[in-house]
Order: C-alpha cells, then sequence, then structure tokens
C-alpha cells in the first residue's frame, strides 16, 4: 500500500474519531486484568531490572500509576536519543517479561497449550499472543486487501513461523504498533496514516474483527487507539518514558485478554487455521445446548472494503453447513447444499431484518384476512376485477410468502461498545485540542451551528447510553449509537434481475415486483431500496423465473407513524433511486416565471420545505421502471446505448442533485431522439409503452399534491398503470422477450458501497442464470445504516457496468453525503 492510499484512509477514517484522558481509554476500552495482577507484573519487573523507581513524584493522582522508568534510561530521556532499535527492543523485551510472568500466574506451559488453573489470577484463557517487531515485514489478506507494513504488532502466537522472509498474514495480528522517532508533524502523520491503513486492512481483511486496537510511539508519547464499526477513540498520550508503568498496564491488559476481549468474534473461527488462504466458519448459537449451527464459507457474493469503517459493512457469503467450527461433515459421502450466510452490523435500538420481515407477512395477512374486503382498499378500488389478477396470486394461500427472499434462522449480537463519557471531537489527529464535551440526547441531531454555551451541570451530567455530540469550532458533530452484529441464513441461492437469461425473463421478474410491492403498499409498508441487487429470482421446475424480494432492512410502515420525511436522509440505489429523491424536490407542474425576492424558493422547494421528500409507493414503482430501463440499455449488448448512457452518465455511483442532469430530463422531458436512435431495435415494441409509463410516472407527480404524498387512494391510478402496462407488454413478448442478456467485458453490476468509498462493491447476485459463477469483482459493498443512528448519512452509492467498458469521462461529483454524516451504506 503506498503512501497516498494511507492518506486517504487515514482522512476518512478520522472522521469517525473521538478523544479521551488517557486513564478514561484504559478504564473504558481496554480489557480490565484480574485484580493484583497489575501491581504483581510491576514488582517483577523491578525485581528483574526492566523498571526502577526514581526520585519523580508522580503528578497524577491515580493510585494504578507508579513513579517509574525503565532500567536503562533515565526519567529525562527522550525517544529521539535512541535508536528505533532500540524502542522496538525495549517494548518487545518488556512485553516478552510481562507474557512470562501471565504465564507463570495462569499455571500455563511456555507454549501456552495447556489449561489454566481455576485458581490462576489473569483472566480465565490469557491470550497466546507475543509483541512480535517486524519492521520490514510484510501482512497480507489476499490481493483484494492489499499488503502493507507495521513496526511492531501483537501476533497470534499460535503456530508462528521463523521465517521472516515470507508475508505474514493480516489475521495474525491482534494489535498494530508503529513508532517514529521523532514528533514532527510529518513524522507523526506518517506515523498514524501506517497504523489506520493496517487497522483498515485487518478490519476489511478479517471477517472475525469486530473492533481493533492500535498503538502509536512518537518520541518518547506512547498513544492508545481503538476502532470499531460505530467509531473510533484515540488516547491523550503519555510518557514511555515517565510513565512506562501505563504502558505495561496496557500491555499487561491486552496480553491477558482472552480472543473477544480483544476483538474476535466468538461466534467466527478461521478455517483451516493453518492455511496461507483461509475462510470462516460462522456460528449460529442455538436456543439450547448443542443446538449451534455451523456455516463454512466458500465463496464471497458481496463484501465490504470502506476506508470509513462505521457504517452497516454487509458481507453476504456462499456457505455450506457443517457440524462444528473443526470443519466436519455433517454426513459422509453427501454433497452439502449451498446456501447463503448475511453478515450486517445495524443499528442497536432497530430492528433486524428477520423483524421486519415478520411484521410485513403479518400485516399482508391482517391486510387479506380482514373485516374489509381487500379489493376494497383506496389503491384498489378503482382496479377492473382482469387487472386483480396478479395480487389474486399473491393472495391465495399465503402464496406472497414465495416471492421474498426468506430467512430461514438470525442471530442477534450484543451491543457494540458506547462511546466513552467526556470524549471531544478534535480537527485533527494530529492536534489535540481541548474541547469540552456536551452531553446531549441518544436519539436527536443538534443541527444549530451557532455558538453553544454549555453549563456545568451538561458538562457533568450522565450521558444516556453513553451518546454523545461534540463542540468544535462553533459546530455540533454528531454522535455515534451502539451498534449491533447480526447473522441471517438464507436456504434459496438465486440470480440478479439483471442476469437472468433473457429480457424477457427479467421483465417477468419485474412484473412480480410490482404486484409485490403494491400489496406491501396497501398492507402498509414500502421497501425504500429498489435496486437490481434486491430483485432476485430462482428458476423453477417449469423453467419460469420467480421474484426473491430480499434486503427488507430498510422497509417502512406508510405513512411512517409520527415520522416526518427527511429530505438529506436518502435510502436507496442511485443508479435506481427516484428523481424526487435524489433532487429533494417534488416533480411539480410547470408555471410561468414570476418575479421573485432575493432568498425566495421555488414552488417545488416551498413544498419539499424543511421535511423532504416523502419516500413512497411512487418512487419505489420508479426504481423498477428505471431498472426495466437499465437492462434494455445496458444488459442486452448493445454497444450505441451503452455509449449514449455512458456519455450522458445516467447510471452513475453518486446522488444527482442537479434536476436538469440527462438522468433526471429523462423523467422530466422524456427520450431524446439520440437515444431513442441508440436503443436496441429489437426492444421498439417494449421501450415505446416504457416510454407512456414514464409519461405517468410524471403525470402522476405532478397532480399529487405535497399534501397528499401520505394519501394511500392517490397512488390507485400509478398502480393500476404498473400492472396494466405489464400485461399489455405480453402481447409483444414475442419480439423482445428472446434477448439475450450479456456480461459486457469488464463490466460490474452495480452495488451498494459504503460512505467516503470509491469504486465499485462486490456483486450481489450470486449465480448467473444456469450457468454458475462465483463473483470476483473487489469492491466495496456497503449500505448505510439506517435513519434511526443520529449520525450523518451518505447515499447508498453503487457502481456498475459502464466502469470498465468504455473509457468514459470523469464521473461527475454529485454529493456523496446526504447529511452531515452518513448513509446505507
Amino acid at each position: 500500500m503506498d503512501s497516498e492510499s494511507e492518506a486517504r484512509i487515514a482522512d476518512a477514517m478520522a472522521q469517525d474519531l473521538r478523544h479521551c484522558e488517557a486513564q478514561i481509554f484504559i478504564t473504558h476500552y481496554l480489557p480490565t486484568p484480574k485484580e493484583g495482577l497489575v501491581d504483581k507484573v510491576v514488582d517483577s519487573l523491578l525485581a528483574g531490572g526492566a523498571l526502577k523507581k526514581t526520585s519523580r513524584t508522580n503528578s497524577t493522582t491515580d493510585s494504578n500509576c507508579f513513579p517509574y522508568t525503565f532500567g536503562d534510561l533515565s526519567e529525562d530521556s527522550s525517544g529521539a536519543f535512541i535508536s528505533k532499535g532500540s524502542h522496538f527492543e525495549r517494548i518487545i523485551d518488556v512485553g516478552e517479561r510481562i507474557r512470562e510472568i501471565l504465564v507463570q500466574e495462569a499455571n500455563l506451559s511456555r507454549s501456552g497449550l495447556s489449561e489454566p488453573l481455576e485458581s490462576a489470577s489473569c483472566n480465565p484463557h490469557p491470550s497466546q499472543a507475543r509483541l512480535h517487531s517486524s519492521p520490514d515485514r510484510r501482512f497480507s489478506f489476499g490481493t483484494a486487501v492489499g499488503d502493507f507494513k507495521v513496526d511492531a504488532c501483537l501476533l497470534d502466537g499460535v503456530h508462528c513461523p521463523h521465517d521472516s522472509g515470507s508475508k505474514l498474514p493480516t489475521h495474525r495480528i491482534l494489535v498494530p504498533l508503529e513508532v517514529a522517532l521523532k514528533a514532527t508533524e510529518g513524522d507523526v502523520r506518517q506515523n498514524r496514516e501506517k497504523l489506520f491503513a493496517a487497522v483498515n486492512s485487518i478490519m476489511n481483511g478479517d471477517a472475525r474483527r469486530d473492533f481493533v486496537y492500535g498503538i502509536t510511539n512518537e518520541d518518547d508519547r506512547v498513544s492508545l487507539w481503538y476502532f470499531s464499526r460505530t467509531h473510533s477513540a484515540k488516547a491523550s498520550s503519555f510518557s514511555l518514558t515517565k510513565d512506562p508503568d501505563r504502558l505495561v498496564r496496557v500491555l499487561v491488559s491486552l496480553l491477558s485478554a482472552s480472543d473477544d476481549d480483544v476483538g474476535l468474534n466468538p461466534n467466527i473461527a478461521l478455517y483451516p487455521k493453518k492455511h496461507a488462504n483461509i475462510g470462516f466458519i460462522y456460528r449460529l448459537p442455538g436456543d439450547s445446548a448443542g443446538s449451534s449451527r455451523f456455516f463454512m464459507t466458500t465463496g464471497i457474493v458481496e463484501e465490504c472494503r470502506s476506508k470509513r469503517l462505521s457504517g452497516r459493512t454487509t458481507r453476504v457469503w456462499k456457505a455450506v453447513e457443517v457440524a462444528n467450527f473443526e470443519g466436519k461433515a455433517l454426513a459422509d459421502n453427501v454433497t452439502p447444499k449451498e446456501i447463503i450466510i448475511k453478515d450486517v452490523w445495524i443499528d442497536g435500538p432497530a430492528d433486524t431484518e428477520k423483524q421486519i420481515q415478520d411484521k410485513i407477512f403479518t400485516s399482508i395477512d391482517d391486510f387479506v384476512g380482514g373485516p374489509q374486503p381487500w379489493r376494497d382498499h383506496p389503491c384498489l378500488a378503482k382496479f377492473p376485477p382482469s387487472r386483480l389478477d396478479d395480487l389474486e396470486t399473491l393472495t391465495t394461500n399465503k402464496k406472497y410468502q414465495e416471492r421474498f427472499l426468506r430467512i430461514r434462522e438470525h442471530f442477534e449480537g450484543p451491543l457494540s461498545k458506547s462511546v466513552a463519557k467526556d470524549t471531544w471531537a478534535s480537527p485533527s489527529i494530529f492536534i489535540e485540542a481541548p474541547v469540552e464535551a456536551v452531553s446531549m440526547s441518544p436519539l436527536k441531531t443538534q443541527r444549530n451551528q451557532s455558538k453553544y454555551q454549555s453549563t456545568p451541570a451538561s458538562r457533568v451530567a450522565p450521558v444516556p447510553k453513553s451518546a454523545l455530540q461534540f463542540k468544535m469550532g462553533g459546530k455540533i458533530h454528531t454522535e455515534f449509537a451502539q451498534k449491533k452484529r447480526c447473522f441471517f441464513y438464507f436456504d434459496e441461492v438465486c440470480t440478479r434481475v439483471s442476469h437472468v437469461p433473457t429480457f424477457g425473463d427479467a421483465v417477468d421478474t419485474l412484473r412480480q415486483a410490482s404486484a409485490v410491492l403494491i400489496l406491501m403498499f396497501c398492507a402498509g409498508w414500502i421497501h425504500r431500496d429498489i435496486s437490481t441487487g434486491n430483485v432476485l429470482a430462482m428458476k423453477e421446475s417449469d423453467g419460469k423465473w420467480c421474484l426473491k424480494l430480499a434486503d427488507l432492512e430498510y422497509a417502512k410502515e406508510f405513512p411512517s407513524h409520527g415520522q416526518k420525511a427527511r429530505g438529506n436522509w436518502k435510502t436507496g440505489t442511485p443508479y435506481f433511486m427516484a428523481t424526487e429523491l435524489q433532487c429533494g424536490l417534488y416533480l411539480q407542474l410547470e408555471q410561468a416565471a414570476e418575479d421573485e425576492v432575493p432568498g425566495s424558493k421555488t414552488r417545488a422547494e416551498a413544498a419539499a420545505g424543511e421535511d423532504g421528500v416523502v419516500h413512497n409507493l411512487q418512487h419505489d414503482l420508479e426504481s423498477l421502471w428505471w431498472i426495466g430501463f437499465y437492462i434494455g440499455a445496458v444488459k442486452v449488448g448493445h454497444q450505441a446505448s451503452v455509449v449514449w448512457c455512458t456519455e450522458k452518465e445516467v447510471f452513475q455511483p453518486v446522488i444527482e442533485k442537479d434536476s436538469n442532469a440527462p438522468r433526471h430530463r429523462i423523467i422530466r422531458k422524456g427520450f431524446p431522439q439520440k437515444l431513442d436512435a441508440a436503443l436496441h431495435p429489437g426492444l421498439t415494441e417494449f421501450m415505446d409503452p416504457w416510454k407512456t409509463l414514464r409519461n405517468n410516472l410524471l403525470a402522476q407527480y405532478q397532480k399529487r399534491s405535497p399534501d397528499k404524498v401520505t394519501d394511500k387512494g392517490t397512488y390507485a391510478q400509478i398502480a393500476w398503470h404498473f400492472l396494466n402496462f405489464f400485461a399489455f407488454l405480453e402481447n409483444s413478448r414475442n419480439t423482445w422477450g428472446p434477448i439475450q442478456l450479456v456480461e459486457l467485458p469488464g463490466s460490474d453490476e452495480p452495488k451498494k458501497r459504503g460512505r467516503e468509498e470509491d469504486g465499485a462493491g462486490q456483486a450481489k447476485g450470486v449465480k448467473r442464470g444456469s450457468n454458475p459463477q462465483e463473483d470476483t469483482d473487489d469492491g466495496p459493498s456497503v449500505k448505510r445504516p439506517r435513519v434511526a443512528t443520529p449520525t450523518p448519512l451518505q447515499a447508498n452509492e453503487e457502481g456498475g457496468d459502464l466502469f470498465g467498458i468504455l473509457k468514459a469521462r470523469p464521473t461527475r461529483r454529485g454529493p456523496s453525503s446526504t447529511k452531515s454524516r452518513r448513509s446505507g451504506k
């Protein structure tokens, strides 16, 4: 990894950083050693000469800090007067001595393989780790993540090879450590950039990691770091020469910690453990002893590799079920069935996707079986009986459930570590500015950017759930709420709607999706993230493709009870996101220009107001329309339409707020002549009705006044148009239906990406038609966190087929952040 890449990663990760005093960090973030263990270690180090007492009176009032220095240094020594090698030797030597003491205290053999006695004074299962000096050693987690160097690290001591010439796998590093002899701004920045790059590679490359600790040493100053999927924290530095006991306390905590305490998730194991290219085994804990299920990964479907660690950070794996963490087969001579495991971080108070799916099913059952005939719903009352056929099929014997990607089992992990009390935000990771912490509500964001005066009470008051906002330079910095890690098991391996064999198969899937979305809406729900990665399909025994609607974690009740729209909190995939949502304005009838005063708003802007655009059924249906256009323009192998879409930047991985951009002009003005001429000639009888459907979308937007967006009856006409047009298209199916979908050279299917990321994400589709192939593109693939998290969101962003097909001009950089913080993404 080059220095420029390290700098970009550091700048992105620093946005999630909070600062605190060293003792607060040690108390809140580090594992707690057994009582009296630190004293025993210090006594042993004094007796062995590694530490010595000084005449200095310690300035701290903390009883756990002592006036010592290293045995071979004076209390006035500075790191700048000794060599880098000496730094390593001193830290490694102290670390090894501490480890020997811990082994003795735990009554373990030197190899660390025997079990500790119950009377041991350290933690029950101390880590078999040791400090390792590696200034010229590279670490790697495969070509997708790349490699990097660390000066030293706390290294997994099991099966430790002694060949210093080969790369060590990243999963061996438990805690990276970086050293700079001088504390100049350039040296400090470079040292910390190296740490951030190492941590980023570890967190993105090793699925086991819930969090990672880090240590930096510049001159004689030592800083402690904590990195997680919710936030990061840095402790105020302390002197290595004047407070070596603090370093001893830190090393005792880390070396006596269990695997869980250093950030390794107990429900994910490496497999095989001794192999360089390892996979993972996930455990879904059961309700009783012996009821847990184990799944061994066989390939990646979707994976996040973001510069910024916080976020949804989804991983989706192909996997097979095994008997245990050792990978034993469930049955001999039986080929296991391939399934899907989804690993995702979500907000602590949020419902899991399984809970949301169950709620949607309950709402649909109540809607269909309620006292009022479901056909009389305001959204359906004007439908002729012949246009209710698709809905009749879904409501019979709960057939609709077969149109969803069903979650068979799930596991909900504990809450992540909260932000420590009395932390602050600093404008730079290189400047430790004195900033006061301000206690705030855990669920509300302070948007005021004027001066904010904290009172003594606010500075000392308890902080609910450790949710904080921070005052710096007149701005209120948003809090970082706790998250939980969830695993989901799906027993169906599906295909993206854009990867089915023919255009007709794709249209069949979109038709089913429109009916399901309308049924969900009538039952009181909207999906809010319709994309090619969420509209999936499975081939049935009769050769037809059955819809599997996925990713319900952003689905919400409509209208949302007691919650107004938030225009700056966008959910969706920019490739397919509705124009109103991207622009943040309602599409209103254009009127003759009128005299305006400076600062006045247009009608559309005034309609949206502070509450923004309400995400509704028509936005989900418009996303289906964009998918249909995308497949017809990009996926049928017709170069002219691909070139046009590329040159006009129609499908981009960022939100485009300019309503006059070519993409939005398609919705507002229709297809330009050059686009018409560029489309596949075999799709004429499809695209002509599709253009008419676009016109109807616009007409319904313009007819619906903003104060009627929550009136379900106002969506009857557009719902009828979609079902009617799909039925009408069947008349010409023989013309356009057989056209094959193709995978263009160098293409990547549109994918989610997290905030502050660039490049395309890992494909979510798992198989292409009947010809299975593993997706190998390695970009980031992350949806933004839920709106419930009171931190700035960035829009879900995707990279797609147009990248790599042509040498397109630079992407228009639309705003990738939809609030002053983050998305899903």
